[in-house]
């Protein structure tokens, strides 16, 4: 110091200046070093371990002169608020290094810690903008489907103006999904976090079913249930029938087996189902057309979005757990009245069963038996007895009818899983809480006025006009005029597009192996 103050003021600058810039060649060799690292071993040793890197980490540094990115304080502040955000996507921050950075932040200023901070800052906000844009669960595939050498350019260029534009967290919150669904569900999560603060809920004594003349112990504790919940703004069997309709069940206003298992339902529990359906809402809602033809499996129910709002609602049937409905999306090309049913053939074995406890079973039912090539086969001489499903070389084929498993009309969406939406005689199945029976199609309870909805922009098919076709008994085949999106999807919990939070059982078992995705470190 009493060398440096000894010094004219101009040549003491001089030398803090050659200092600070051999200070900084230095970091730039180091942050160099370490990206060369990363590009042979996609690898960051940051002191307290090994992370492996997001791929293309190496492309938002500069080749030729390595600088860090994360100078500006406006970003490192904006980059911490965002990782810790994530919170309220029902996303850990821990994923996005933020035990990491801060300890990063607090350790000795060396070069190497800097270049490490600095990387794996980088790191974090792609992992982060990665995930909400793709989802988490499913951001190694898609990201990878995703980023194309076009889409990797785009990705570098999106994320170095972020850093650098001074307002990142306002950058972060633009790539959340901009939707109702999605906006609703991260606002169910905040509630159901602050009434887990507050302590939650507890569960409710097995017992006679409570209804609206019970006299029972469990009737305060019930009434008190549903306060946490926000349903008694109403009285006690409105609160209960209103909790009944955003759980999927009956809307008796009796509380049985089935309304008292969902009340008992954990807060953690619920919580994690809400993180679960965040998780599916980020891979569907940012490519959602105005309109579109969506079956929920596991809430069992068939909704027509028209131009944003909910035109059509009605409860389905889906497939069983042995022949469980896919998740996957099409095009709805035509609408079939009195359709034909080609049976599957992983049915074949079922109606030949039937064949030999009944001779007349064909006949009775309205069957033909016809070659691969479509031509009709002389049933009588066919010994039935001599296949099984796997080995019978022939295909049936039931006409219209009352007999007819596809009922009197039925929607046509082409995909590789044969499956559509169709009518059904089995009316009775649409009155079970769960309603999985199928062999993997959906039967609407109310077909008819769905097929008047979807094709009411082609002037006569009123819903009149389409019972009176049917009643006439002729398969009638009609286009749609207008592509309509179809998406089978499999969600245990959604708000609606009012904002409602609707909850589902987990029929098919499918939740916990996503959660165990979106936790893993």
């Amino acid at each position: 110091m009493l060398a440096c103050a000894m010094l004219l003021p101009a040549a003491c600058g001089t030398v803090a200046d050659a200092e600070a810039q051999e200070r900084a060649q230095d970091a730039h060799a180091v942050l160099a070093r370490q990206l060369e690292l990363i590009r042979r071993d996609g690898r960051l040793d940051v002191g307290i371990g090994v992370i492996a890197l997001s791929s293309g980490i190496d492309r938002l540094y500069d080749r030729d002169a390595v600088r860090p990115l994360w100078s500006d304080p406006a970003a490192v502040a904006g980059l911490r608020q965002a990782v810790r955000s994530m919170d309220a996507d029902g996303l850990d921050p821990a994923n996005y290094h933020d035990e990491i950075i801060v300890n990063l932040e607090h350790a000795v200023g060396t070069p190497l810690t800097a270049a490490r901070l600095d990387l794996i800052r980088t790191d974090a906000l792609i992992r982060l903008t990665r995930d909400l844009r793709f989802g988490r669960a499913r951001s190694s595939r898609l990201a990878s489907a995703a980023l194309t050498e076009a889409g990797a350019a785009d990705e570098t260029v999106t994320l170095r103006r972020m850093i650098s534009s001074g307002r990142l967290l306002a950058e972060v919150e633009a790539m959340r999904p901009d939707h109702p669904i999605y906006q609703g569900m991260r606002d169910a999560l905040a509630e159901l976090r602050r009434v887990q603060r507050a302590g939650g809920w507890d569960a409710l004594d097995a017992g006679p079913a409570l209804r609206i003349d019970s006299v029972d112990p469990r009737v305060p504790l019930l009434r008190r249930r549903l306060e946490l919940e926000g349903y008694m703004d109403a009285g006690l069997f409105d609160a209960v029938r209103a909790f009944q309709h955003r759980h999927g069940l009956n809307e008796d206003g009796v509380v049985g087996p089935a309304t008292l298992a969902a009340l008992n339902v954990p807060v953690q529990a619920r919580i994690d189902q809400v993180r679960v359906n965040l998780e599916r809402a980020r891979w569907i809602v940012p490519g959602l057309p105005d309109s579109y033809l969506v079956v929920n499996t596991a809430g069992a129910r068939v909704y027509l979005i028209r131009s944003g709002a909910t035109v059509f609602e009605s409860r389905a049937v889906v497939g069983a757990l042995s022949t469980r409905t896919p998740v996957f999306h099409a095009v709805l090309s035509h609408v079939v009245l009195n359709p034909t049913w080609t049976v599957p053939r992983s049915i074949d074995g079922e109606v030949l069963t039937a064949i030999r406890q009944d001779g007349k079973y064909l006949e009775r039912n309205g069957f033909r038996v016809v070659d691969r090539a479509g031509v009709r086969i002389d049933a009588r001489r066919v010994n039935f007895s001599l296949y099984t499903g796997a080995t019978f070389p022939y295909v049936f084929v039931q006409g219209p009818g009352a007999a007819n498993p596809l009922g009197r009309i039925k929607f046509v969406f082409p995909n590789r899983y044969n499956v559509y939406l169709h009518d059904t005689p089995a009316r009775s199945l649409f009155g079970r809480e769960q309603r999985t029976f199928s062999h993997g199609c959906i039967r609407v309870e109310d077909p008819v006025r769905l097929g008047s909805l979807v094709l009411q922009w082609q002037g006569r098919w009123t819903p009149e006009a389409i019972t009176a076709a049917i009643a006439a008994g002729t398969t009638v085949t009609i286009p749609v005029s207008a592509p309509l999106p179809v998406l089978i999807l499999y969600w245990t919990a959604a708000t609606d597009l009012h904002g409602e939070l609707h909850y589902y059982s987990d029929v098919y078992g499918r939740d916990a192996q996503l959660l165990s995705e979106i936790d893993r470190r």
